[in-house]
């Protein structure tokens, strides 16, 4: 059975896409909560602090924006040739993970989940950008081997 966009003659699995994602729930609250704690670090020695110190307040303040930025810009999943590649804040080493590959897709309201090479990877993500992946998926698994 082809999807209704295959059958006007788009190939959905060959586009490049990119999607935002967060990391799995549990390592996610955990980042930002580590996150946050900086910015209410910032805030406490702002209003505790003489104002010789303040400077200490505003360079936690800029460190949170960064990590914020950072957190945000950085988690990406691009979807490119029947690949998905996994970039991270921290690691620069991308996960590459070939669709053909991938088992048990668990889809929930905002998370998606599959096992890849042994590892289940988890990420939180738009509704509407779950939805499109997981359809790609499906679509990856109906296509004849070549």
């Amino acid at each position: 059975m082809e999807s209704s966009l295959s059958k006007w003659g788009i190939s959905i699995i060959n586009q490049k896409r990119k999607f935002l994602y967060q990391p799995a729930p549990l390592s996610s609250i955990i980042l930002w909560s580590w996150t946050f704690c900086i910015l209410f670090l910032g805030l406490i020695i702002g209003l505790e602090v003489s104002a010789k110190w303040q400077w200490i307040a505003y360079l936690l303040g800029i460190i949170f924006l960064v990590l914020t930025w950072a957190q945000v810009h950085f988690r990406h999943v691009y979807l490119d040739n029947g690949t998905i590649r996994v970039s991270r804040v921290m690691n620069h080493h991308w996960v590459h993970i070939r669709l053909k590959d991938v088992h048990e897709v668990h889809v929930s309201k905002y998370r998606l989940g599959f096992i890849y090479g042994g590892k289940i990877y988890q990420f939180i993500m738009p509704l509407n950008s779950i939805i499109e992946l997981s359809n790609i998926i499906g679509e990856t698994k109906k296509e004849p081997v070549k």
